[in-house]
């Protein structure tokens, strides 16, 4: 059977409005109204449960289960492990597939839900990890078995809610790293799809009010312009009044920021060595026979530069401490002569 195409515009439209949707839980009472009506069904339920802990986190009922049954408080309402709170076989389950109208009757009559909701057949499918995280929706119906019809319905609705799951399952880790960045007074901004601020911790407002004056949520024009040209792991930098603020562009949406002392750079001996040589363009090879030591040695000596200096390679090294002091950064007085023939990392 193929949904008619009122149907599946309705299913598209149900789940546009869902995606617009930014509650802690991916559907809410409303949305579960709508898919029952959609699937002409009396109950919508949606679950989200942490197998490993064995507990309910979430529980939205639909309008007409709300006005039946006092729910249990959510989240942690722990159930015993020979008692899971849903059908655990497969991923998916209509009732009428397995049994019978007449064994229906006698489930609604002797089974305690379904004496107080009267259910003769429902369907229910599950996203997510049983073994770990995962959502349940389950349909149930009052009076007539639930067809062909409703279980594509069901079908075509599943992928979307699994994205829906996981994108509210995103959105908690954000607010939960947050608020433990929040504690941490670690300067953090989550920018929005459009470069804008989605959340900043406390820190990060800090400092982007004292060096830019912003207050009103959005980012300066000066770290907006220079995003839209940046890429993961790029670094902008502003210096003032003997203090430096980087900012570090370290993922799609994660935006880290640190104020810190004009020359907070405290190489070793070694290490401003070995970027002398780099700077005077030196393979890591050349410099390990310039100073008598291992190629991975000269390795370990930039990797602890890099970490210090904020960067990432070795031109941006060279740069920002030439930046730190002022000048540019001299090589060394014995490096040995090299021709532009020589190959280059």
């Amino acid at each position: 059977m193929t949904l008619r195409s009122r149907d599946l515009q309705a299913v598209l439209s149900f789940v546009a409005d869902a995606h617009d949707a930014d509650g802690p839980e991916a559907l809410t009472t409303e949305l579960l109204d709508r898919l029952a009506e959609l699937v002409g069904c009396e109950f919508a339920t949606y679950q989200t449960f942490d197998w490993q802990r064995r507990v309910v986190t979430a529980y939205v009922p639909c309008s007409n289960e709300g006005e039946r049954l006092e729910l249990p408080t959510y989240p942690d309402s722990f159930w015993e492990a020979s008692k899971p709170p849903h059908w655990t076989g497969g991923a998916f389950r209509k009732l009428s597939d397995t049994c019978t109208r007449r064994e229906r009757e006698l489930m609604r009559d002797e089974w305690e839900y379904n004496a107080v909701f009267q259910v003769v057949d429902w369907i229910g499918f599950r996203v997510g990890d049983r073994r770990t995280r995962s959502a349940w929706l389950c349909f149930d119906s009052q009076h007539r078995d639930l067809d062909e019809r409703d279980r594509e319905v069901a079908l075509v609705f599943r992928p979307h809610l699994d994205a829906l799951w996981r994108r509210s399952n995103m959105r908690r880790q954000v607010v939960e790293l947050a608020a433990a960045l929040e504690r941490d007074e670690s300067a953090i901004v989550v920018l929005a799809a459009g470069r804008g601020i989605d959340h900043a911790t406390a820190e990060a407002r800090r400092l982007l009010r004292d060096w830019f004056g912003t207050r009103n949520g959005r980012l300066p024009d000066e770290l907006d312009g220079w995003l839209a040209l940046a890429s993961p792991g790029d670094s902008y930098s502003a210096r003032r009044n003997g203090t430096f603020l980087t900012a570090q562009l370290a993922g799609d949406f994660t935006l880290t920021l640190r104020e810190r002392a004009a020359d907070p750079v405290r190489l070793t001996p070694r290490e401003r060595e070995v970027l002398g040589l780099v700077a005077s363009g030196l393979t890591n090879a050349e410099i390990a026979q310039a100073l008598w030591v291992a190629p991975s040695t000269v390795a370990k000596h930039l990797e602890q530069a890099y970490a210090k200096l904020g960067v990432h390679n070795r031109t941006a090294a060279v740069a920002r401490l030439a930046r730190a002091h002022g000048t540019p950064l001299a090589p060394a007085a014995d490096a040995p002569e090299t021709t532009p023939a020589e190959s280059r990392p």
